[in-house]
C-alpha cells in the first residue's frame, strides 16, 4: 500500500512538471482528477524493477478505453451511413479501432512524449511503437470517460478521431483480410479459416508472432508481426491470394479447349 501510494505521488508530481497541462490543452479537456490522466501514461516497462504493483500499469485503463471507442464509434457509424448493412458497419468499425487508426491519431497530441516508459524499452525506441501509442491513445480515453464521462470522450473523438474517417476507411492499410477471407471461404467452400500460432520470438516488450492459416487442413498463409492480430492479417491476405490464384488456375484448367479449323488446301 505504501508503494502504491507513492507512485500515487509521483504520478500527481511528475504529470505537472513534464506536462505543464500541455496535454489537457491539447486534448481540449482540464481533469479534475489529473492522476488518472498521468496513470493513463505509464507503460508497464517503467515497472519493472520496481517494488510497485504491477497494476499500476494503464492496461486496465486502456481496456476500459477500447470499450468506450468500440461503441462511441458504433454509433458514430450508426448514424453516419444509414443506408449501410450491418456487414459494411462492421468492417468500418473493424479500421477505424484498429491500432494502425487509434497510433495515427495519438500524433496530434503529440502523445509519444508524455509516455511513461522503462528506460530499455525507450532506448529501443518504444515511443515510436504503434502498440504502445495506441495503448495509452485508449488508456488516456478510459481515464477521460472516468474523469468527465462519456460526453468529454465523444467531444475528443469527433475533433482528433472521427474527422479522419474517410481516410482511414479507404486506405490499403486498412483492409480486413479476416473480414475477407472469412466471407469468400463461406460463399465459395462453406467453411471457415483456421489460425494456427506457430511460434514467437524476440524478448517480452518486442514479441514477433507467427501464425499459420489453415483451410480444411491444408496450410496456405503464413504471416508475421508483433501482435497475434496482425500476424494473423498478413497471413489471411497471404491466404486470400493464394485461393483466388487457385480459383483462376482451376478455372482455366476446365475452360472448353477451342476448336482447331481443319486446313484447307486449294489445288492450282
Amino acid at each position: 500500500m505504501e508503494n502504491s501510494n507513492l507512485l500515487h505521488k509521483i504520478l500527481k508530481l511528475w504529470f505537472r512538471q513534464k506536462s505543464g497541462d500541455g496535454l489537457e490543452a491539447k486534448l481540449g479537456y482540464r481533469f479534475k482528477d489529473p492522476e488518472l490522466l498521468a496513470h493513463a501514461l505509464v507503460h508497464r516497462s517503467f515497472l519493472t524493477g520496481k517494488d510497485i504493483p504491477y497494476t499500476n500499469n494503464n492496461e486496465r485503463l486502456e481496456f476500459l478505453g477500447d470499450s468506450v471507442l468500440n461503441m462511441l464509434t458504433t454509433e458514430f457509424l450508426y448514424r453516419k451511413y444509414p443506408d449501410d448493412p450491418e456487414g459494411e458497419l462492421s468492417k468500418r468499425k473493424s479500421a477505424i479501432v484498429s491500432g494502425h487508426a487509434c497510433a495515427q491519431s495519438s500524433k496530434e497530441w503529440n502523445l509519444s512524449e508524455y509516455i511513461k516508459l522503462g528506460k530499455a524499452e525507450a532506448k529501443m525506441g518504444g515511443r515510436g511503437k504503434e502498440s504502445i501509442l495506441a495503448d495509452a491513445y485508449e488508456a488516456v480515453l478510459g481515464a477521460v470517460y472516468l474523469d468527465g464521462g462519456l460526453e468529454e470522450v465523444r467531444a475528443i473523438l469527433n475533433k482528433y478521431h472521427f474527422p479522419r474517417v474517410s481516410d482511414i476507411i479507404v486506405a490499403d492499410d486498412f483492409v480486413n483480410y479476416k473480414s475477407e477471407l472469412l466471407e469468400y471461404l463461406q460463399g465459395r467452400l462453406h467453411t471457415v479459416p483456421e489460425y494456427v500460432l506457430m511460434g514467437e520470438s524476440g524478448p517480452e516488450h518486442e514479441k514477433v508472432f507467427t501464425v499459420e492459416t489453415r483451410v480444411n487442413g491444408k496450410t496456405y498463409g503464413s504471416g508475421q508481426g508483433g501482435s497475434k492480430k496482425r500476424a494473423e492479417q498478413e497471413a489471411a491476405h497471404k491466404t486470400l491470394e493464394m485461393l483466388k490464384a487457385e480459383a483462376e488456375n482451376a478455372q482455366a484448367d476446365a475452360a472448353p479447349a477451342k476448336p482447331v479449323k481443319p486446313k484447307r488446301y486449294f489445288r492450282p
